[in-house]
């Protein structure tokens, strides 16, 4: 395998209603595979209360990497490692209490990886 592709992400979002929700980058397409070493999600008015869930769905379930509270009020939860993705599957940021209105964020590094 030759890694040599950067893989960047940013997705943010706003939801009209605030709830629990899963902010979600786009799935994998075909023949694709993609090595991700950095994951971070926060929203806006994030307390050192509040948790984020940082993982990877699979196909079928979401697969937790790391859940933890900032260690700062609206700062960013983070996950670092390695884990390869490939067709259907993506990354993913889980927000509790998310207030109406609020902006969210996601935010992932890796590589793509060559055949």
């Amino acid at each position: 395998m030759d890694e040599t592709k950067i893989f960047e992400t940013e997705k943010d979002s706003v939801f009209a209603t605030g709830q629990s929700v899963y902010l979600e980058d786009d799935k994998l397409e075909t023949a694709q595979l993609l090595n991700v070493t950095h994951i971070a999600g926060t929203f806006e008015n994030i307390a050192v209360t509040e948790y984020v869930e940082l993982g990877y769905y699979n196909g079928h379930a979401y697969i937790p990497l790391h859940k933890d509270k900032p260690a700062v009020i609206g700062d960013y939860v983070f996950w670092d490692g390695s884990i390869y993705l490939r067709e259907g599957q993506y990354i993913y940021a889980k927000l509790a209490d998310v207030a109406n209105g609020e902006k969210m964020k996601l935010r992932a590094n890796g590589a793509w990886v060559r055949w």
